[in-house]
């Protein structure tokens, strides 16, 4: 039996979570080293085996629930391709707030792409992809009445900052948000206005019912946003 397969064993008996101490102490497994342990963990969790519920905090997935996973449309890796090889240090994602689409009520048409990008490099990318896609139109950190004016069903690309450690990951090359960054963002984001009032709520209770969420990461999250109190009144109102 691999250690995989053992971890799987070891948290199919707890019916809990469990701690990453604790799994390695029931195992035996001190000839794995706590570095290890966490590759193998993480592994798990992004084969959807195991769901992280907290700081060195792991759990199966509840039944009927779905790990979410961003999939980038092949635009949306060329636009990731392009600032890479253009800005190689820069951190950023890429998305389209469609993905809220199969949470919502009401269903909205949308046509944006959003690019989350580290303030200092902000601008620059901004330039250059302008440069890059000259027939597209790009709006930078957009206020509420540009995205108003300017945000309609049609393509368009806009460029904000993206958020000191934000919780964003990696698909086929792509950075791209977790779950949890986006339902924050929804939470009061200006272009996402389409999203926000009574659908928030909607969304939120669709979003724990379909997924498996990270609540620790989602709320750290939420107050690096200034949004904590919000977003912890929409969980407790909806009982997630």
């Amino acid at each position: 039996m691999t250690i995989a397969e053992q971890i799987l064993d070891y948290a199919s008996m707890q019916g809990q979570p469990f701690r990453r101490r604790d799994l390695m102490q029931a195992l035996g497994m001190n000839n794995v080293s706590e570095a290890s342990a966490h590759v193998l963990l993480n592994r798990l969790v992004e084969q959807g085996k195991l769901v992280k519920v907290g700081y060195g905090l792991y759990s199966f997935p509840e039944k009927g629930k779905q790990l979410f996973v961003y999939k980038p449309t092949e635009e949306e890796k060329v636009l990731a391709m392009q600032i890479r090889k253009k800005f190689p240090f820069a951190d950023f994602c890429i998305w389209k707030p469609s993905v809220l689409v199969p949470y919502m009520q009401h269903v909205p048409a949308l046509g944006m792409t959003l690019v989350d990008v580290e303030r200092v490099a902000m601008e620059s990318v901004f330039f250059f992809l302008q440069g890059q896609n000259p027939t597209m139109p790009i709006l930078l950190n957009p206020t509420a009445q540009e995205c108003e004016r300017y945000i309609t069903t049609e393509r368009i690309l806009i460029v904000r900052v993206l958020v000191n450690e934000a919780p964003v990951t990696e698909v086929a090359g792509t950075p791209v948000p977790t779950l949890e960054k986006i339902l924050v963002d929804a939470a009061g984001d200006r272009e996402l206005n389409f999203a926000q009032g009574s659908e928030l709520y909607t969304i939120y209770e669709n979003a724990f019912s379909m997924n498996n969420l990270n609540k620790g990461r989602l709320l750290r999250y939420a107050a690096r946003r200034n949004r904590k109190e919000y977003v912890q009144r929409i969980i407790d109102t909806e009982n997630l």
